[in-house]
């Protein structure tokens, strides 16, 4: 047997299928969509699937892709289903619901700015190691995203005002008893052209028909004639409820309904009035699936 030319035939085989792996990866035109999967309190699957114009024919494995944000894993690949002669490329990445949360809070508590890593270890051809870590710095105010005000409303029959809500900004204060601690500051405008003491302010907040939390004060100021004045508001989140919160705003497409019912104390001419100054409903929408596929598309066509 002449080595020789075996060895160049091996070597010749190998030049073609690495010819041929190259030519089909830039020519695979590749398509691929992700959708949400299944979703209950405990976690939440994300499905991409991709096709391929043609196989790579390149034996691949994924021992570890995950995802964790603060140091806390969140997300993982559950499911790869790739085959070197398929053109068929699924995976299913489940999310770990209540570590999201926490890992939020971590966020909040490093003064809303905190490190997102991605991990991947594989191979190709069994043999041939793939391990990638890719970090983020991510900073971003979520707590600028939350503001609740109120107008104001006749009292006895139109001879008094309620004060005004022009705004509400929110601070992180840590936690406490399983929940997560915000000090809501709450500016009120006093229409009136008599001073006016605001007490016992409180709220609560629902998402979905969940109660989130609620907030309380039992301080008092003064708000002067036709004037401005602030009361903090302790307020507190119920980690626990929100992710029964996230997966049914995932189930009703990434819509959520969210309200805030605001009362307040108040004394106008040494009369006292317990009133409910609004409900502050909005409707929050999401488009989470939407703007990962766009980025897979920009990834693809870039």
């Amino acid at each position: 047997m002449n080595w020789k030319l075996v060895i160049l035939g091996i070597v010749l085989i190998l030049i073609v299928w690495v010819g041929y792996v190259v030519y089909a990866a830039v020519t695979a035109s590749p398509t691929v969509h992700a959708s949400w999967g299944y979703v209950d309190e405990k976690s939440t699957e994300i499905w991409v699937d991709a096709k391929l114009s043609k196989p790579l024919l390149v034996p691949a494995e994924i021992e570890n892709l995950s995802l964790s944000f603060m140091g806390i894993p969140i997300a993982r690949v559950a499911r790869f289903d790739y085959g070197a002669t398929k053109t068929d490329v699924s995976m299913a990445i489940v999310i770990d619901n209540h570590n999201l949360i926490r890992s939020l809070v971590a966020y909040l508590d490093n003064g809303q700015t905190g490190e997102a890593e991605f991990h991947l270890k594989g191979s190709l051809l069994k043999v041939i190691p793939i391990n990638a870590d890719i970090k983020q710095v991510i900073s971003e105010d979520i707590l600028a995203y939350l503001n609740f005000t109120a107008e104001s409303k006749e009292l006895a029959g139109g001879l008094v005002k309620s004060p005004a809500l022009v705004e509400t900004t929110f601070d992180w204060a840590g936690e406490q008893d399983g929940k997560a601690v915000l000090i809501a500051h709450m500016k009120f405008y006093n229409p009136n052209s008599y001073r006016i003491p605001i007490g016992n302010v409180s709220f609560d907040m629902y998402a979905n028909d969940v109660k989130i939390g609620y907030g309380k004060t039992v301080e008092t100021v003064i708000l002067p004639p036709k004037g401005y004045a602030t009361l903090d508001v302790e307020t507190f989140i119920e980690e626990d409820a929100l992710p029964e919160v996230w997966a049914t705003h995932v189930k009703n497409g990434e819509v959520s309904k969210v309200r805030a019912d605001i009362y307040l104390d108040i004394t106008v001419l040494g009369r006292e009035y317990s009133i409910k100054l609004a409900s502050y409903e909005e409707t929050v929408k999401t488009d989470i699936m939407g703007g990962l596929n766009e980025m897979l598309d920009g990834l693809l066509s870039g």
